[in-house]
């Protein structure tokens, strides 16, 4: 497998700008997926990032569908920038089928090791097809995507160095844990997306990188899970708006959809609003448009966190 982890800077080509990004609006889409989590970027350039791709097993066609067409919608014909936050199947299973769609440039992902098939599967086929490798385990990582007026930069915060040492037949927390971190800015905009990191690397993040983890919105943790947003964690952020990924069965959970409401803070769940969009023009404020109108519902099944 091909790997480098110099900083990427890539110029788009003109030929690639589409009338909707002619408009100089960087557009995110918290695609609805099954209970997993996909969000697609589409930069003013035309380039494109997507970090996740939903469910695996008997979902992943389903919810491979719904990003390859909320991709095609949006213009996009190749991933500039495909990145898992960490092994989970509701995080990347559907990233064959994607690939299958889509040609894609580069790959990122934390470097821990993972005992299943599905994951072996898809890192050979990333070999297979040639595509580059970042392996953002160390430190801090910026991809910057660059247009003639402005460019959006993409700070990539590692899990903890012992990431390293994480049992290849690790799951549950363990995996939750050794989540990467992805931090978009673009012109006073920023916007922040843990993964599923639970309480432990959260706490690392805020030790080692707080300077790096304000944001107008953020993209919730294991989806709406309390160990995924503790208020410290909101004193450090300090998000103007938080978007959850969840199926409205196991997530979001009342506890912190009750911390939101207490801290009023406006949350978008895809469960009940569809797709989440994002936009954030060059020169005007960012605005949150949900495919459908709705209130986020707590869980109606219950789990243990």
């Amino acid at each position: 497998m091909r790997r480098f982890t110099c900083v990427l800077a890539i110029v788009a080509s003109a030929a690639l700008v589409s009338a909707q990004r002619a408009a100089k609006t960087l557009d995110i889409y918290v695609v609805d997926v099954e209970g997993g989590n996909a969000t697609l970027f589409v930069a003013p350039s035309g380039e494109s990032l997507l970090i996740d791709a939903g469910n695996g097993g008997m979902g992943a066609a389903r919810d491979a569908g719904r990003i390859v067409e909320a991709a095609k919608d949006a213009g996009v014909t190749q991933i500039d920038h495909l990145i898992v936050t960490h092994w989970h199947g509701d995080h990347y299973g559907g990233m064959a089928e994607v690939l299958e769609h889509f040609p894609t440039r580069a790959f990122v992902y934390g470097g821990t090791s993972r005992a299943a098939r599905s994951y072996r599967t898809l890192l050979a086929a990333i070999d297979r097809l040639g595509i580059p490798v970042v392996t953002a385990d160390t430190g801090v990582r910026r991809l910057v995507l660059l247009t003639a007026a402005d460019s959006v930069v993409l700070t990539i915060l590692a899990p903890p160095t012992s990431c390293h040492a994480l049992a290849a037949a690790a799951g549950g927390d363990e995996i939750n844990n050794y989540s990467i971190c992805v931090r978009l800015e673009r012109r006073g905009f920023t916007m922040l997306f843990p993964g599923d990191a639970e309480i432990a690397e959260l706490e690392w993040w805020m030790l080692t990188r707080r300077a790096l983890l304000a944001a107008n919105v953020l993209k919730a943790s294991h989806h709406g899970s309390t160990n995924g947003t503790p208020p410290e964690w909101l004193d450090a952020v300090r998000p103007g708006a938080v978007v959850i990924s969840a199926n409205g069965r196991q997530h979001p959970f009342a506890e912190v959809l009750a911390l939101l409401a207490a801290r009023a803070i406006p949350s978008y769940c895809t469960a009940d609003h569809g797709t989440i969009t994002i936009r954030v023009p060059q020169g005007g404020a960012w605005t949150i448009v949900p495919e459908r109108p709705g209130v986020c519902h707590a869980r109606t099944v219950r789990g243990d966190r």
